[in-house]
């Protein structure tokens, strides 16, 4: 079974320098849960140079920071301040509470910034709170690359809940879903960029599709970049993530 969000369902959201365009996994589900299992919901951002997201909580969210382009100055309450780039990501394990930044200094950074804020559902709630930074590796294209994951995944960032997230950028090549993790495994893929061909379906940027029992899907691209969450169908959660909760 398949599932597709199209582009034009994300929420916009955003002013000034910077726009988002706010995708809401479980939009499409039979479900009252906006999620998709323990996927809250994830933001599509650009910004642009001078742009300023001011110190604001977060509490019970996992946040990843997946940059595809440019330069962002992060500061934290634990007393962080690091540049994120497209291979030092960063990931925010809120727990019982954390606030942050994120700026573009003109006068230190003059490229857009592209990138998805990723709101993961952790297993417990009020955990300490840290931050992480990690370097991810190099993209190799039409190779999956794992960038964050629970703790015995060995990805480099830690995810306090069953998930592994991936990305990949493909060029006219033909390649799997990742070897699933789990014994129990549902997918959740969404086109950052260009454009893909499932065996169902043709997708655009912004798209994404969910697979629900199916592994054996072959995922052609046309010059695109792809985010796969892979997560467990029986793995426990809260939905008590002050963004990630996501109820109807």
């Amino acid at each position: 079974m398949h599932i597709v969000n199209k582009a034009s369902e994300r929420q916009k959201a955003g002013h000034g320098n910077f726009s988002i365009n706010i995708v809401i996994p479980g939009k499409n589900t039979a479900d009252t849960d906006l999620g998709f299992f323990n996927l809250g919901r994830f933001d599509d951002a650009h910004l642009k140079p001078g742009a300023f997201i001011g110190m604001h909580p977060h509490k019970n969210d996992e946040i990843l920071t997946l940059m595809r382009s440019g330069t962002m100055l992060h500061k934290d309450s634990t007393g962080k301040e690091i540049a994120v780039t497209p291979r030092n990501l960063m990931l925010m394990n809120a727990g019982s509470g954390i606030y942050h930044e994120e700026s573009i200094p003109e006068d230190r950074y003059r490229e857009d910034v592209r990138l998805l804020q990723i709101f993961v559902r952790p297993e417990f709630e009020n955990d300490p709170p840290k931050v992480q930074f990690a370097d991810a590796g190099q993209l190799i294209p039409n190779q999956w690359r794992l960038v964050a994951g629970l703790k015995d995944s060995n990805a480099p960032l830690e995810i306090r809940s069953n998930i592994l997230i991936y990305d990949i950028e493909l060029t006219d090549a033909h390649v799997k879903l990742p070897t699933p993790y789990f014994k129990d495994p549902v997918y959740f893929i969404y086109i950052f960029d260009g454009g893909l061909n499932t065996n169902e379906v043709y997708l655009q940027q912004g798209d994404s599709i969910i697979y629900d029992n199916e592994s054996e899907v072959s995922l052609a691209g046309e010059r695109c970049t792809l985010i796969c969450f892979e997560m467990d169908r029986n793995a426990s959660f809260t939905r008590n993530g002050m963004y990630s909760g996501m109820n109807r």
